[in-house]
């Protein structure tokens, strides 16, 4: 998803409610390999190396959530 000319989004993480009263989580990743040739090489292995931290980062946030809401059951 591109916000302006330059810009574009590597990584996106939403926590939605929806109408029959479900928590989700949502994460979205670029595909940085497709985007390689937009980036220097120590650029891509930079934002490589970020993603990668990142998502696993995200991805404990979201068994932390499904842990505590499993537990209110």
């Amino acid at each position: 998803m591109i916000n302006k000319k330059n810009e574009a989004v590597l990584l996106g993480y939403k926590l939605l409610f929806d109408s029959k009263g479900n928590l989700v989580t949502e994460r979205t990743s670029t595909d940085l390999a497709a985007m390689k040739e937009s980036f220097s090489e120590k650029d891509y292995h930079l934002l490589t190396s970020v993603l990668f931290e990142t998502k696993t980062r995200l991805d404990k946030i979201h068994i932390e959530i499904e842990k505590a809401l499993d537990a209110r059951k």
